[in-house]
């Protein structure tokens, strides 16, 4: 696949889509949005508050592509939302289930996901070979080649579907119709009215707590059935956040039973409440 430059009458090679960098790398990016609290925002926006000059940059756009690939990112008109997936991934409810839910973003790629199917229970081919296929099956470009190769298996190494003699998963084929991709890029809360939540809790913040202990942040975000709550912590916590996701509706024997466990797992300092 070849463009024609209207300047040069160059052909300039495009490559098929293919993940910029691996799973682990997109996970930590979608980990940074959500720690800055800029989920919602537009791509300009949430890459002036990364540090990135230009939202076009190779590194910024790549790692937004790539989140999209592998459905921890979602887009909704120009607001970028961080899926169910993404959140489930870095809030786990049950770390348990973390290895899961990476084999299943892993696997979403349409690129990854024909690998997957072609070398289902079978050795792969050593990174360069592989690459080498991905040119000339897969469209992608030989200056892209490598990147790709790298990137897939360094993602299928890191969600646990290839063993140390580089054979794929005999499942990885079928686990990736667990999840349906509608499921996986379902924002948390639809997207604008997630936008328009940070925005005004962050006017709330400066407009109606007038003191040093004003280092309140209450942001809520509703699902059909699950609530998130950050709350930054103030006096001698501040600096610190909790951070809740949690059924919409729950019995009161489960929520006695919550507050029990966060008495038991959190340890409680007592500090004078009349300094300062």
């Amino acid at each position: 696949m070849a463009d024609v430059t209207e300047t040069t009458g160059v052909k300039r090679e495009r490559s098929a889509r293919y993940p910029a960098i691996p799973l682990s790398e997109a996970v930590e990016f979608c980990r940074q949005i959500d720690e800055l609290g800029i989920d919602g925002l537009t791509a300009p926006q949430i890459a002036t508050a990364m540090g990135y000059k230009n939202v076009k940059t190779n590194t910024f756009s790549g790692r937004l592509s790539s989140a999209r690939q592998f459905g921890l990112i979602d887009l909704s008109e120009q607001n970028y939302s961080l899926t169910d997936l993404a959140l489930r991934i870095i809030h786990p409810f049950d770390p348990e289930e973390v290895p899961q839910l990476m084999r299943q973003a892993c696997q979403l790629p349409p690129l990854f996901a024909e690998l997957m199917k072609q070398y289902a229970g079978k050795r792969l081919p050593e990174p360069e070979i592989l690459g080498n296929l991905l040119m000339h099956k897969h469209q992608i470009t030989a200056s892209a080649k490598m990147a790709a190769a790298e990137s897939f298996y360094a993602s299928i190494q890191h969600s646990g579907l290839l063993d140390d003699s580089r054979v794929l998963d005999s499942q990885a084929n079928v686990q990736a119709g667990q999840l349906t991709a509608t499921e996986v890029r379902t924002p948390f809360g639809s997207k604008p009215q997630s936008a328009q939540v940070q925005i005004e809790t962050k006017s709330v913040q400066i407009d109606q707590v007038p003191s040093q202990r004003s280092l309140v942040r209450k942001s809520v975000k509703r699902d059909r059935d699950e609530v998130r709550l950050d709350l930054t912590l103030w006096d001698g916590d501040q600096g610190k956040q909790i951070r809740l996701r949690a059924p919409s509706s729950m019995t009161q024997a489960s929520l006695d039973r919550f507050i029990q466990s966060m008495k038991l797992a959190i340890q409680v300092i007592e500090s004078d409440t009349n300094q300062g």
